[in-house]
């Protein structure tokens, strides 16, 4: 671990950087389904002439998608760290 007031040590940096990007990656995963989903949706108004009802139920299931994602990676997350904890191994 690093001092305050020192650089910090390479492996400091490259666990937080490292860390950082995997949950930067959940909140893309996240946006993406919602932002997929709602242009679904609109495309299917534009070709039934439903105009916003498809393109918002398309967006809340895109939302409930990202949302099942994100929180199975991050429980998954958490056991994964129980078991760290426990000292035995995740398969």
């Amino acid at each position: 671990m690093s001092k305050r007031g020192s650089k910090p040590e390479t492996g400091d940096s490259q666990d937080a950087i490292r860390a950082s990007s995997e949950f930067i990656g959940y909140g893309m995963s996240f946006a993406a389904s919602t932002l997929l989903f709602l242009l679904g949706g609109h495309w299917l108004d534009g070709k039934l002439g439903t105009s916003p009802l498809l393109a918002l139920l398309g967006m809340f299931a895109g939302a409930a998608a990202g949302f099942w994602s994100l929180y199975s990676h991050v429980s998954g997350l958490r056991t994964r760290a129980a078991d760290d904890d426990d000292g035995t191994e995740g398969g």
